[in-house]
C-alpha cells in the first residue's frame, strides 16, 4: 500500500511539530530552572565577604521536636 502525497506531508508536519514542541518545552524548563536558582541562591561574592552564618538547630528551624 502506498501513501498519498497528502498523507506523507501530514506525517512530516506532525514530526516537525513534535520536535519543535519538545525543543520549546526544554528551553522553557531550563529558563524557569535558571530563574529559580538565580532568585533563591546567594551570590558567591556575598558568601565569601560575609562568611558563614550562625547555625540554627533543626528543631527550631523546622518547628518540630522538643
Amino acid at each position: 500500500m502506498s501513501q498519498t502525497p497528502a498523507m506523507g506531508a501530514g506525517g512530516r508536519t506532525g514530526i516537525i511539530m513534535l520536535v519543535l514542541s519538545i525543543l520549546l518545552g526544554l528551553g522553557i524548563s531550563f529558563a524557569a530552572a535558571a530563574t529559580i536558582i538565580q532568585a533563591n541562591g546567594p551570590g558567591d561574592s556575598a558568601a565569601v565577604t560575609e562568611g558563614p552564618k550562625e547555625l540554627i538547630p533543626a528543631e527550631q528551624l523546622l518547628g518540630y521536636g522538643g
